[in-house]
């Protein structure tokens, strides 16, 4: 018979198992349970998200914030997507400040940042220069600078000049951005690549950085087709002026120069293999208008080629920077203090392991001469053996014979 404990004790058990049943129940049957992964984020954990609060730079904002991550950046920047991609942006957003447009975008490096600041034409600018951010640069309708892994584009949305509709603003807001950015890292400067541009001739703050076959190919025809940005590839281009011809009175137009580093050899000779193999595909009035030669791990291309002089000169001055460095003369004696007990821990191994094949050759070799010794020893215990008396050999006439005995009378 049952005691009250007992009794007391089913009902809780009975509901323990029913509550999962019942809260199913509640479900509609074509809902999902809800997972974490479900779980939609009302706002993204980005840093980029705060730069724009509801007042910058004395204007309140006449918009939402517009948010987008790296896969739908197409809802902020259009067909340039690609591009922005090939700069490494990870998110972006936008807000709009009355009549002005304000676009940050985030990216994994300084370098991404500087490099989306060339690629929309910050050096083709009117008045190029240190305006706010690390570098500034301000066009008749927008303003544009980078600052640390940030690019900021600051838009007028009548299209009108700045001068002319926004006097007085840009700038306040341009400062008030740029004072929330945390700055980058002062040692990392513009890339080294840059340098390596032919300096003559060239248009005053036309260079370029490129990170992607795509905006390089914006910039210069058949770029996509001939070079490949395999690993950590990158490329610099600029702009050049044309001598021009005696009897022309118009001027020539502009002459690009690209140059494109991989960082292996073979990166190199794969990219030139292609390159020359494209280039030879092309008729030959658009091969006359290019140039293409390698320098180290350089692919140096010319594009509108109009004095083929000029322009193999220019790239015949680009060189590949080899440099050698020796982390300390391999000839100077070691002042190293620990020089003597890694000697005596080398020669402790070196012996140690000497000694442990010397035993293992002896531990095996002792194992294995015994097994070769017992079964040589059981193979001569096998030999056939007449114990048993069953084969008797007649020899009493040999025996005879050889004694000369009388044959044996019969009786």
């Amino acid at each position: 018979m049952l005691s009250t404990k007992h009794l007391l004790a089913i009902p809780v058990f009975l509901f323990v198992m029913m509550a999962p049943i019942a809260a199913s129940a509640q479900q509609a049957p074509g809902d999902k349970p809800t997972r974490a992964e479900d779980v939609v984020p009302l706002a993204s954990s980005s840093p980029v998200g705060s730069l724009l609060p509801d007042k910058l730079g004395g204007l309140s904002a006449t918009s939402g914030l517009r948010q987008v991550g790296s896969d739908n950046l197409a809802a902020l920047v259009g067909d340039k997507a690609p591009f922005y991609l090939e700069y490494l942006v990870v998110s972006a957003v936008s807000r709009d400040y009355g009549r002005v447009r304000v676009d940050v975008f985030e990216t994994h490096s300084q370098r991404a940042a500087f490099g989306l600041f060339t690629f929309n034409g910050a050096a083709n600018s009117k008045n190029p220069g240190d305006l706010v951010g690390s570098e500034g640069a301000q066009f008749d309708d927008q303003l544009l600078f980078f600052k640390g892994r940030f690019f900021v584009q600051i838009s007028d949305l009548t299209h009108r000049s700045f001068h002319g509709v926004l006097a007085g603003y840009d700038q306040p807001i341009a400062q008030a951005l740029a004072a929330k950015i945390t700055p980058g890292n002062p040692a990392i400067t513009r890339p080294a690549l840059l340098d390596s541009l032919p300096a003559p001739a060239m248009v005053a703050n036309s260079q370029r950085y490129f990170l992607g076959p795509e905006s390089l190919n914006s910039y210069m025809a058949h770029a996509r087709e001939m070079f490949d940005f395999a690993g950590d590839t990158e490329a610099v281009a600029a702009e050049y002026k044309q001598t021009q011809s005696a009897d022309s009175k118009t001027p020539s137009e502009i002459l690009k120069i690209a140059i494109v580093e991989y960082h292996t050899p073979q990166f190199a000779t794969d990219a030139m293999a292609r390159a020359t193999g494209y280039l030879s595909s092309l008729p030959e009035n658009e091969q006359q208008r290019l140039i293409l030669k390698r320098v180290g791990n350089y692919l140096v291309e010319a594009v509108n080629v109009r004095d083929r002089a000029m322009a193999e000169s220019l790239i015949n001055s680009v060189e590949y920077p080899y440099t050698v460095k020796w982390l300390r003369n391999p000839l100077w004696p070691t002042n190293d203090p620990f020089r003597v007990q890694k000697a005596a821990q080398m020669l402790v191994s070196t012996f140690g392991l000497l000694g442990l094949i010397l035993g293992t050759v002896l531990v095996v070799g002792t194992v294995f001469g015994t097994t070769i010794f017992l079964k040589r020893r059981k193979r001569q215990q096998q030999v056939f053996s007449d114990a048993g008396g069953m084969l008797r050999l007649d020899i009493d006439q040999l025996e005879t014979a050889m004694l000369g005995l009388p044959p044996a009378r019969e009786e």
